[in-house]
């Protein structure tokens, strides 16, 4: 299909200049000095004429378009749609091909090759957005012709601008996002109106997250308990220690096979005591001091750690 879509085009653009030939008597092309060109719709088509002849597209529809502006002309904006074809400006186009059909006064043939244009750049190319507001106002897609409510504007996917002029009021700018193959609908006074409903309260606000508090005061906790825990440890090994040295000393005064391995089992375990005290104390400390990454996280405990019997006692608040 896309390899013929170029001959699709060729074929429907000389189609449109073979329909709107009959058309053209409708809006005379008299030669007017250059100072009265910018004022004169037939001065302006005629311009374009000269233009789309020799192959400046572009210029031709702007000129095209500029005449339509003067004096209405669904022609002139029909030529104008197929001068921005042959120029590669889709979605100038079918902007044009739509207010030529909404304005009224082309054939037949022209209306059917219009509008099958139309639904083939909305269908393939892209995005549309309907505009409503209230009768007067006008509005502009990005920097295309400005174009009066209720609009139909097309443009290529992506984010883009829609600037609203109200009779009497300064020119307001919206952005809105069109998809290729969609068609959005864009109120203009439902997009005017201040959102209260959705504006975030500045007042009353948490001065932290308290899910992030509720974690950070929690993970000290732990913190907390597991130093308690090492301290305990620590003190544990100690003891064994003092058991180690003495069955060591007993050893050493009668040595028998049960007093080694009395002092040895000692040994080990003080080993294993020391060690996992130690692991225990530093990774205690490390959940308790280590800084909360997450922003907003305030810790709000006050903790306590008190020596007791066979350990250690947690206390605060949280």
């Amino acid at each position: 299909m896309k390899r013929y879509a170029p001959i699709f085009t060729a074929i429907f653009i000389f189609a449109g200049v073979f329909a709107s030939t009959n058309a053209h008597a409708d809006v005379e092309t008299s030669p007017q000095s250059a100072s009265d060109v910018a004022g004169d719709p037939r001065a302006q088509y005629q311009m374009g004429t000269q233009a789309y002849q020799a192959k400046r597209y572009q210029e031709a529809a702007q000129h095209f378009e500029a005449a339509a502006a003067l004096r209405p002309s669904a022609v002139a904006l029909y030529t104008a749609g197929m001068a921005w074809d042959l120029a590669s400006r889709p979605e100038r186009a079918a902007d044009a091909y739509v207010r030529a059909n909404d304005l009224g006064g082309l054939d037949a043939k022209q209306v059917s090759l219009s509008k099958e244009r139309v639904a083939h750049l909305e269908k393939t190319t892209l995005g549309t957005v309907i505009v409503t507001a209230p009768d007067g106002w006008k509005v502009q897609l990005d920097a295309f012709t400005e174009a009066p409510t209720p609009a139909r504007l097309h443009g290529a996917p992506g984010l883009h601008s829609i600037s609203v002029h109200a009779p009497g009021a300064a020119i307001e700018q919206h952005e809105i996002t069109l998809e290729a193959g969609r068609v959005t609908s864009f109120d203009v006074k439902t997009a005017s109106k201040p959102q209260t409903s959705e504006t975030v309260p500045t007042t009353e606000q948490p001065l932290c997250d308290t899910r992030g508090s509720e974690f950070w005061s929690a993970r000290r906790g732990v913190g907390a308990a597991v130093t308690g825990v090492g301290v305990a440890v620590l003190g544990g090994a100690l003891a064994l220690g003092f058991q180690a040295n003495k069955a060591k000393d007993a050893y050493n005064a009668g040595p028998t096979r049960l007093s080694y391995d009395h002092a040895s089992s000692l040994q080990t375990w003080t080993n294993i005591a020391l060690i996992s005290g130690a692991v225990l104390f530093v990774g205690g400390v490390t959940l308790v001091v280590w800084p909360a990454k997450e922003r907003g996280y305030v810790s709000h405990a006050k903790l306590s750690v008190a020596p007791s019997l066979g350990g250690a006692v947690l206390g605060g608040e949280f």
